[in-house]
């Protein structure tokens, strides 16, 4: 009856946060959208600054973390835990590339999303303001702060945090990463984003899942919006490194087509090459843990099962891995089946997500 309580609180506090999440974006697109906030590309950065400092901070992060910890009844520690916060491993770093090569891959994807909303008939209309004539480092910093550092902290631990973490208590791996993938999509309510982001989030998703923590995917996720961030401004200040990239790929793409697709394709060995590299990396720290338990374990020969010495909950045999092992081969976590309440709230919030991401399609109002 305790876990059970404790599964239906969980499912209501990642419900609240859900609210904070996607009620706090609608409110903020509201406030910033007939707020002045001056001309010019500092004028825009002030805008973006007006919309994104609240709700990273507050919507994303804040309010979750508090709801997490008071409603969810943990300690901080606890709260981070929760949120995938643990666990860090120097090959994690190996996410750096992996994002690099995500964002390229993100290039081609969303042009052949605008290229089939295009199709459809939708207006594209760039509100962009072309950058100063002269580079500023503290607008790049901005910018840095903005559109990288801090969606990659803040959306990390609402979505692949909490969120993730209660929803594996209900659906397997492939269920989790579906759902994680749709819901980031949708979570942006914008119909040029709801495509690239909702793979960028199944990624992510699988990601957090196999390495157990959500550092990983916050690496992976900085890296591809800083290198939007920094390939915008080596491409208006024609930067050594970076500048004119994405001429070479229009130019590439002009030219022959089939070199860029050729390139795209490389692009996701090389990305997919990355990612097994990690999951050796990681199987291979496991394994190793493994044997040195098994070492000081005794072993059941009737139910062919390791014996751990001391405690063998079911939480240190899940830290361990070991719960075939520990269990028997035909171990299968329980899963919590939730109610029509427990689920209420974030289906309400896929709805209004849903037809948020219709309205910028059909009015393209906010955006």
């Amino acid at each position: 009856m305790k876990a059970l309580i404790g599964e239906k609180r969980d499912y209501r506090a990642v419900s609240y946060a859900l609210c904070s999440a996607v009620l706090g974006v609608l409110f903020m697109r509201v406030i910033s959208y007939f707020t002045p906030t001056g001309e010019g590309y500092g004028g825009e950065l002030a805008g973006d600054a007006l919309f994104t400092l609240p709700v990273q901070l507050v919507f994303f992060f804040g309010l979750p973390f508090l709801i997490y910890k008071f409603y969810g009844r943990r300690t901080t520690r606890e709260v981070l835990s929760y949120s995938g916060w643990h666990g860090f491993k120097p090959y994690f770093l190996l996410a750096v590339p992996l994002g690099f090569c995500v964002w390229i891959l993100t290039i081609g994807i969303s042009s052949m999303w605008q290229t089939l909303l295009d199709f459809t008939g939708y207006n594209s209309v760039s509100s962009s303001t072309p950058m100063p004539e002269h580079f500023n480092f503290g607008f790049f910093v901005a910018d840095v702060l903005l559109t990288a550092a801090l969606p990659a902290v803040c959306e990390e631990f609402i979505m692949r945090g909490g969120f993730l973490t209660t929803a594996q208590k209900t659906f397997k791996t492939v269920g989790c990463v579906v759902l994680c993938g749709v819901a980031f999509g949708l979570f942006h309510q914008n119909i040029k984003q709801v495509f690239y982001t909702s793979l960028f989030g199944a990624l992510a998703a699988f990601v957090t899942i196999k390495f157990k923590s959500v550092f990983p995917a916050m690496i992976m996720h900085f890296t591809n919006n800083f290198s939007s961030v920094f390939f915008d401004y080596a491409d208006s200040y024609d930067f050594a490194l970076g500048g004119g990239f994405y001429d070479t790929l229009n130019a590439i793409g002009a030219e022959k087509p089939w070199a860029l697709v050729l390139l795209y394709a490389s692009i996701a060995v090389v990305a997919f090459g990355i990612l097994f590299l990690m999951l050796y990396l990681r199987e291979r720290k496991v394994v190793d843990r493994k044997i040195e338990v098994i070492k000081d374990s005794g072993f059941d020969l009737t139910n062919k099962r390791v014996v751990l010495m001391g405690d063998a909950d079911e939480e240190r045999v899940k830290a361990l891995e070991m719960e075939k092992e520990v269990f028997g081969a035909d171990y299968a976590e329980e899963k919590y089946k939730p109610s029509a309440r427990d689920i209420m709230i974030p289906v309400a919030l896929g709805v209004v997500t849903l037809l948020t991401t219709v309205f910028t399609y059909v009015w393209g109002f906010f955006y």
